[in-house]
């Protein structure tokens, strides 16, 4: 009861935050429908040729920031593997972890020559200073290297990428990742159905006692006013199966349409610098009428946050989570009834965090991210002429067995 009582003030203190999300929303929900009431009815985009992207020689430092966002792309698009071809580049991103890569590359290297196939492995370096480009190139000359001046972070290094490649799939894989020889081919196949956006592996720990919080099947549910995310486990009747819906695609160790990724933007730096990203991409890909799947024959051994907890504390990255989930809130949801159901709800959403986390860290989470509100109103109202499908439907959809 003395917990309860204690949150009262830092809720009394929030509110006129709630005030100025409730307005923000609301302007941004009202004004576009108006627009769209008045408009003319809009036809689907086409696709426009996209320019090959830049190659930098050997992929050499100081490279710039930004990501190519063609027009969005038709969802028929055929890619190379209809024609029995499929190409895919596999990106590593990387920051001080030449230990992770001794672990993660060999086992990458032999899964590509399992596959067969011209698929490559990129490494981008995301500016290290402990030797991994130094160790990359004496020890695997048979992988690129994308040298970057400085550390873009998750979204930043993996946007470089995917302007600097030209192979349809990109398959991103953290380097805490050990991979199954036989990981990359359940990955590919979907992508002869050109509405898939991208396919997720089924993941393990490298401890066999840990419970297996991160499966690869990502569920989300909508109740009383926010987001709940998790991993549902993975029976023997998944096993069996080729593919299964989810809601994201995890960000570290997927396949993805590069074409269709970059329509949507790439991973969004709204969420940095970690967590959210990826589900953010896959949201907006339903949420335009493509689809995110899991191959449950697809395996790879997770690290769990090996690069995170050893440059982040794990209260700071816990902000980080508890902060994007309002902005993907802000962001993505469209649906009218959902967005008054989350501005009613918003005292009972931080006291619920108050009593799970504590009053000040759920307040300082809500603040830094209210500071981003403006440009997650702003992503919310360009996005909106892109969208197929309500959000309602989305989480029917990616959750359909």
């Amino acid at each position: 009861m003395r917990s309860k009582l204690r949150v009262i003030p830092c809720l009394i203190l929030l509110l006129p935050l709630d005030l100025i999300v409730a307005i923000g929303i609301l302007l941004a929900q009202i004004f576009p429908s108006s627009q769209r009431r008045g408009g003319a009815k809009r036809e689907p985009d086409r696709a426009k040729p996209q320019k090959k992207p830049r190659r930098d020689g050997q992929f050499g430092v100081n490279v710039s920031a930004g990501l190519t966002t063609p027009s969005a792309p038709s969802a028929q698009i055929p890619l190379l593997c209809e024609e029995g071809n499929v190409v895919a580049t596999i990106v590593i991103l990387n920051f001080d972890g030449k230990h992770l890569l001794a672990e993660c590359l060999p086992a990458v290297i032999e899964a590509v020559k399992y596959a067969g196939g011209k698929h490559e492995v990129l490494v981008v370096d995301n500016g290290s200073a402990d030797g991994s480009v130094q160790f990359v190139q004496d020890n695997f000359p048979e992988v690129r290297i994308l040298a970057l001046d400085r550390n873009y972070g998750f979204t930043g290094g993996n946007n470089h990428a995917a302007n600097r490649i030209d192979t349809d799939i990109i398959v991103f894989l953290n380097n805490d990742m050990v991979v199954d020889r036989g990981f990359l081919q359940p990955l590919l196949n979907p992508f002869s159905d050109p509405s898939v956006f991208a396919v997720t592996s089924q993941i393990f720990f490298s401890d066999q006692t840990r419970r297996r919080e991160e499966t690869g099947k990502t569920r989300a549910r909508f109740g009383r006013g926010f987001f709940y995310f998790w991993h549902d486990a993975i029976g023997p009747e998944d096993e069996n199966l080729e593919t299964l819906p989810v809601l994201w695609a995890g960000g570290g160790s997927c396949a993805i349409d590069r074409r269709k990724f970059l329509a949507i933007g790439g991973f969004d730096p709204l969420y940095h610098p970690f967590y959210f990203e990826d589900t953010d991409v896959s949201y907006q890909a339903w949420k335009r009428g493509w689809k995110c799947l899991l191959a449950p024959a697809s395996r790879v051994i997770h690290k769990h946050r090996a690069t995170t907890k050893a440059k982040f504390s794990n209260r700071f990255v816990e902000l980080m989570v508890r902060k994007n989930q309002y902005l993907f809130t802000w962001k993505n949801v469209t649906d009218s009834a959902m967005i008054f159901q989350h501005l009613r709800n918003l005292p009972r959403i931080h006291a619920r965090g108050m009593v799970q986390y504590g009053p000040l860290f759920e307040a300082h989470a809500f603040v830094r991210a209210v500071q981003q509100l403006p440009q997650a109103l702003a992503k919310r109202l360009s996005n909106l002429s892109c969208y197929a499908i309500p959000d309602r439907e989305v989480l029917a959809r990616s959750q359909k067995s």
